[in-house]
């Protein structure tokens, strides 16, 4: 019945007897045959077919809704009894902020598959609202983020401190102080990510602790792009400053702090309220706040002024 119930959700998800065939590995006759066997079973018709896509029946409907969670509990069945033998395994679906998929994650994934190598990891990349929306719907297990989220639904735990530093060109009038006075900053264009940015949110939260208000913005989608464009001339920025330690390496770009001001956060780990939680699951959240991360994000980033 498994076999049946996993076609079944299959061509539901495809909308296509052959696109199902094609994931499943199997031949569209095979796949037709599960079909009609659950049909039988049932004693219902479960999909109204056509000559380019399928669509569901009222009782196709109830039973999708019903072979989803048989699915999911079977898995969780499965790896509640791996986890009890000591096994960690399965698939860990993850979903990061950009900022943190670009320059935390991988030394993250790093330590993790190195203890943990039978653990299938898939990483999604997106703005805090995207993350924090796939954690909700459960389209990831486990969502690491750097904005605020509601905490309605959503277990939220801090793990890394960042903090918000000034960026600008090395041969920009600021690159050779220590400190600027915001005043230093009334003509400058400021480069910025896009609204849902869990980046955008605490740069306009600095905006505000400054009583400041650029004169012009530019928009950009990454933390990457951001760099390149105050590299290039085009402004400055408000930026982490675990994603500058290259660039300060190599002297592109020259940090800076505001006088009498300091801007913190907190990176944060996310999971939905209620979540059956794999071994792998719990491994990943445990490691978020351990030494072994920290040494190896400490390891592998480059020593910076500002510390």
């Amino acid at each position: 019945m498994q076999i049946q119930l996993l076609v079944f959700v299959t061509v539901v998800e495809k909308k296509n007897f052959s696109r199902a065939a094609e994931s499943l590995n199997m031949t569209q006759p095979a796949v037709s045959q599960q079909i009609h066997s659950l049909e039988d079973h049932y004693g219902v018709k479960l999909f109204e077919r056509n000559s380019k896509r399928v669509e569901l029946t009222r009782a196709g409907e109830i039973l999708h809704d019903y072979a989803v969670q048989i699915l999911n509990l079977h898995q969780e069945a499965r790896q509640a009894i791996n986890d009890l033998v000591g096994l960690v395994t399965g698939k860990l679906m993850i979903g990061a902020s950009l900022t943190i998929g670009e320059y935390v994650l991988p030394r993250l994934l790093a330590v993790f598959t190195r203890q943990f190598p039978d653990v299938e990891v898939a990483v999604s990349i997106g703005n805090t609202e995207v993350i924090a929306d796939n954690a909700l719907n459960s389209r990831i297990d486990v969502g690491l983020v750097e904005g605020p989220v509601n905490p309605a639904n959503l277990m939220i735990t801090p793990f890394l401190e960042d903090e918000m530093v000034l960026i600008v060109p090395s041969r920009h009038r600021l690159a050779s102080v220590d400190t600027a006075e915001t005043s230093d900053l009334s003509n400058e264009t400021f480069i910025v990510r896009e609204v849902g940015s869990g980046t955008r949110y605490v740069v306009e939260e600095v905006f505000r602790t400054l009583e400041f208000h650029p004169k012009r913005e530019i928009q950009f989608g990454s933390t990457q792009a951001i760099k390149e464009a105050v590299e290039a001339g085009l402004g400055v920025a408000f930026i982490s400053k675990w994603s500058i330690q290259k660039e300060i390496q190599l002297g592109t770009l020259s940090a800076v702090r505001v006088k009498g001001h300091s801007f913190p956060r907190p990176f944060s780990v996310i999971w939905k309220k209620g979540q059956f939680q794999t071994r792998a699951m719990k491994e990943f959240v445990n490691l978020t706040g351990s030494s072994d991360f920290l040494t190896a994000l400490e390891k592998g980033s480059f020593p910076s002024p500002l510390e």
